[in-house]
């Protein structure tokens, strides 16, 4: 009987060390990911930089995570579908987003969203920024420099304009803040993209608009516009003679830059939002990667999750001051 007793408390242990290793196991998260595809979500059509950058990026994390990472394009609505669609996805790692700053221009510019930009996120990390934005002008525009600009927005109050790519834009809030800062009154004239805004200033239809650094390097090159001054803390090397507007007094354009990120949705494993980001941290120092940034006029930045996270609520404060000082009504 003794014997029996003992028998059955060695196999009542036995079955408890079982369950508990079968609970940890389900509580754990998985050493083995990824096992499948991972969906990078990118809320802008297809074509053009953030899209070639995405592609490449993702490429590069195909090769460090070990599982094909496929691009999806989910355009529409300022990138807010493509930004729900990851916030309601699993929170598994295996759906991520690519968005550039109008993740944190949206809270400004809309009243209500179908997500919570903070809770509904979980932040990998801000792949890289732009120089900034480059104020250029017409070859009719009598101004070379940013001083002659001035003087001659304050000699012609309300009759010289500038372009943007929208009403909200950051083209827009750069040329509101720059009329704010300078105490200068030049018009702002919205259209529907960056495009056709830049095309009307080339054209000579509107004297000036800011450029990104990123895709426009081949315009300023040809020298059809003339450009001012770059929104940026220090020169972009590949504009290494263009001041910045700081060496004019305008430290406060010095904010005024785009750039962009990676989230995964909120509850995703903390390892593997670690893990991916690591891996970018490594993607962004190889040779091919770094030549493209140079080339388009990015610059890395790779931060660690807590502080792309901080980096996101800061900018969420700072958008609504541009806002109101762009006086842009929330839609």
């Amino acid at each position: 009987m003794a014997s029996t007793n003992h028998l059955l408390r060695v196999l009542l242990m036995t079955l408890a060390l079982m369950s508990s290793s079968m609970v940890l196991a389900q509580n754990t998260p998985t050493d083995k990911w990824p096992t499948r595809p991972i969906k990078m979500v990118i809320p802008f059509s297809a074509g053009g930089p953030l899209d070639s950058l995405a592609r490449k990026i993702g490429q590069k994390l195909t090769d460090s995570l070990g599982a094909p990472v496929i691009v999806e394009n989910r355009a529409g609505a300022n990138g807010i579908i493509g930004a729900d669609l990851v916030a309601k996805s699993a929170p598994d790692g295996y759906t991520m987003l690519f968005m550039t700053g109008s993740f944190t221009a949206n809270p400004a510019l809309y009243k209500k969203l179908p997500f919570d930009a903070i809770k509904d996120f979980a932040p990998i990390t801000q792949l890289g920024r732009t120089y900034g934005l480059v104020l250029v002008v017409n070859e009719g525009v009598p101004a070379r420099s940013l001083k002659e600009l001035i003087a001659l927005a304050k000699s012609k109050p309300g009759q010289l304009n500038y372009s943007s790519g929208g009403e909200g834009n950051l083209t827009h809030l750069a040329g509101e803040l720059f009329n704010h800062s300078a105490d200068v009154q030049i018009n702002h004239i919205p259209y529907k993209g960056s495009g056709p805004a830049t095309t009307d200033v080339l054209a000579g239809q509107v004297e000036m608009t800011f450029l990104s650094t990123v895709g426009s390097m081949q315009v300023l090159k040809e020298k059809r516009i003339f450009p001012l001054a770059i929104s940026s803390s220090i020169r972009s090397p590949a504009l290494p003679d263009l001041p910045t507007f700081s060496e004019s007094g305008f430290k406060e354009m010095e904010k005024i830059f785009g750039w962009y990120g990676l989230w995964f949705p909120a509850g995703t494993p903390a390892d593997r939002v670690t893990r991916v980001q690591q891996a970018i941290g490594q993607i962004v120092k190889a040779p091919d990667i770094k030549a493209f940034f140079d080339e388009v006029g990015l610059m890395p930045v790779a931060s660690s999750p807590k502080d792309f996270s901080q980096f996101i609520r800061d900018d969420i404060a700072y958008q609504d001051k541009l806002f109101k000082i762009a006086k842009v009504t929330q839609q």
